[in-house]
């Protein structure tokens, strides 16, 4: 699930803007503090292993590529950048996506206390996932 496609499945069933920007921020904030080379090698590695790497824009990929030799991102134009290719890896996986289907779990059912305790994200993200697919009214 892209970014795009985050926004255009929340404007579909009817979730805020505002909470699938807060959803998006929680698995941004999931990822790590500084973008660094190690950071940003592990995520190459993921995408290659998840098979993200080939659905990528090519300037994404000679983005992080090219960032890889870095020891630490300073600019903050280019770490936001390279956070919001991070997303998109991050939610292409199961753990990624529970987290933000956690997030709108957790505003929906008026859980504010879990915003802040991942595991419990995770929690609620994973239910939410194992439903089938016509129980799901969140995308």
């Amino acid at each position: 699930m892209a970014i795009a496609s985050a926004f255009a499945a929340a404007r579909y069933s009817g979730v805020p803007e505002d909470c699938v920007k807060l959803a998006l921020g929680k698995v941004r904030e999931s990822i790590g503090g500084a973008v660094t080379s190690s950071l940003i090698s592990r995520f190459i590695r993921k995408a290659v292993r998840t098979g993200v790497w080939s659905k990528l824009p090519i300037t994404s990929r000679a983005l992080l590529l090219a960032s890889r030799c870095l020891k630490i991102v300073k600019s903050r134009v280019l770490s936001d950048i390279l956070a919001g290719i991070m997303v998109e890896i991050e939610l292409s996986t199961l753990r990624g996506r529970a987290i933000y289907y956690g997030v709108l779990v957790a505003l929906r059912q008026g859980l504010k206390e879990a915003l802040g305790d991942f595991k419990r994200l995770i929690t609620l993200g994973i239910g939410y996932l194992n439903l089938p697919s016509m129980w799901r009214v969140l995308g």
